[in-house]
């Protein structure tokens, strides 16, 4: 696991410069006093005049033992004449302080046997339907899938350009947290060089 994540003194100094610049602090070895708000039994949304960040936990809920963990994620661009999103946009921080980046598309192929079943667990299209009927839906796919077509294709995009008034849904992969993953608090992280701070979502898998 060191391998994934390091929990040091610097580590816990770069979460606090994070946390400056967010309003809210982020978890640092201890349960958080409040989660984000609801959208369903397992979605959670942060949303801003800037950007709308939503996680699902469904396909995450029974993967303690596995090698990696998926969350079903949506990102609304709302005023950022255009919003970049990577792989490395993403990261995630367990209730111990530990950060874990995106799993890459060959860790998954090599490590994880359930890309295609994840995908069936999929639910924040129909949760956010009319929540975002005025914005257009553009392709993403960071995580690679074995025989499902994601948009038409198997192939990964490396980088979306998010423009005004658009969104993505797509999944994230992250290894395994050191503390589990059921039910666990956890921090989600969404960071850009479009954005002047980074946005982050509090949630829990139950």
């Amino acid at each position: 696991m060191a391998r994934w994540f390091v929990n040091t003194g610097s580590i816990m100094v770069c979460c606090a410069m994070l946390a400056s610049c967010a309003s809210r602090q982020p978890i640092r070895g201890q349960r958080a006093d409040e989660l984000d708000r609801k959208l369903s039994t397992f979605a959670f949304i942060e949303e801003g005049d800037i950007v709308t960040f939503i996680v699902d936990t469904r396909p995450a809920r029974d993967k303690d033992g596995s090698s990696y963990v998926p969350f079903e994620i949506a990102v609304a661009n709302h005023g950022l004449r255009r919003l970049t999103l990577t792989l490395e946009s993403f990261t995630l921080i367990d209730q111990e302080g530990n950060r874990y980046p995106a799993a890459t598309p060959r860790e998954l192929l090599e490590g994880y046997n359930m890309l295609d079943f994840d995908r069936n667990l999929a639910e924040i299209e129909g949760i956010v339907f009319n929540r975002f009927g005025a914005l257009a839906r553009y392709p993403s796919n960071f995580s690679p899938t074995r025989t499902i077509p994601v948009d038409g294709t198997n192939l990964v995009r490396d980088v979306v350009h998010l423009p005004k008034h658009g969104y993505v849904i797509d999944f994230i992969y992250f290894p395994m947290p050191a503390t589990g993953i059921r039910d666990q608090r956890f921090e989600l992280f969404l960071d850009s060089p479009d954005l002047t701070e980074p946005v982050f979502l509090k949630f829990e898998v139950r």
